[in-house]
């Protein structure tokens, strides 16, 4: 399998990563990557085999099971495979199939986890932990790969209990501006409810940061996890609209003056606090 790097990636402007709160069944995970690719021209697709869960009663994904769905996915749609690693072993299981090896936030700074992706030449996306500084997610970073790790802004946990977590845009564009990381949002799980995934969606395009991850479903209602906060594919094709829109309208980016303490933070490199931000 060609590995496809961060700046592949990144080349199109917007990148937009759509798919499943979770891998539920071979049938459910190809009809959503055949509308996602031929009728939203989405390339690439989150596809979660294992989920980590607060409840130990919960569902916990397909596993490895899923594996050879992945691969059929790939092989009938060309879709770039982003899938979350929750134990070492599994950077190795995903070879030749996986293409985006995903750390969750209850991960972030799991670091003998961190080690073998690190090791590893695919490209990563790292969630930010529920109370993260952005020293510590990138020194999280670090341990991946820093030219390699795309960081992911999933929301805080905090004192505001409007929605489920706190989207933290102040940290993404210190991490984007300030270290020069490529950030995208992940605006479902700080919403957690369906009718607020767009409004988020369309402040991260407008604040300038790099991407989003959105959790499409085709049938949300019947969604084994997280049913609540999926968008159905008709209503992620009418946000994907009005998200190229805004993102046509900034040119992908705001144009700010960049920081006098912008730095890109390389791995030899000891990540601090900026003492001017505290």
């Amino acid at each position: 399998m060609e590995i496809i790097t961060r700046e592949q990636l990144m080349d199109d402007g917007l990148l937009v990563i759509a798919g499943p709160c979770a891998v539920e069944s071979r049938e459910q995970i190809l009809t959503i990557a055949k509308r996602l690719r031929e009728q939203i021209g989405i390339k690439v697709m989150r596809c979660q085999l294992w989920k980590p869960r607060t409840n130990p009663d919960s569902w916990q994904g397909a596993g490895e099971e899923g594996i050879p769905w992945l691969k059929e996915v790939k092989e009938k749609t060309g879709m770039i495979i982003s899938t979350e690693i929750v134990s070492p072993g599994q950077v190795a299981l995903t070879k030749g199939v996986v293409d985006i090896l995903q750390v969750g936030a209850r991960n972030m700074q799991n670091f003998e986890l961190l080690k073998p992706i690190g090791q590893d030449p695919r490209p990563v996306i790292l969630k930010n932990g529920l109370s993260a500084t952005v020293a510590e997610w990138m020194n999280s970073a670090k341990y991946c790969g820093v030219d390699k790790t795309i960081l992911c802004e999933r929301g805080i946990r905090g004192p505001a209990d409007a929605m489920r977590f706190t989207e933290d845009y102040n940290s993404a564009l210190v991490a984007k501006h300030d270290f020069g990381m490529p950030v995208i949002v992940d605006p479902s799980h700080s919403a957690g409810r369906r009718d607020m995934v767009g409004h988020l969606s369309l402040a991260a395009v407008a604040a300038g940061l790099d991407g989003l991850m959105i959790e499409v479903h085709d049938r949300p209602d019947e969604a084994l996890c997280d049913a609540k906060q999926q968008l159905d594919i008709a209503s992620f094709e009418k946000l994907m609209k009005r998200v190229r829109m805004v993102s046509q309208a900034l040119n992908c980016a705001l144009d700010m003056p960049k920081s006098e303490g912008r730095r890109v933070v390389s791995p030899g490199n000891q990540v601090t606090p900026r003492t001017d931000l505290l």
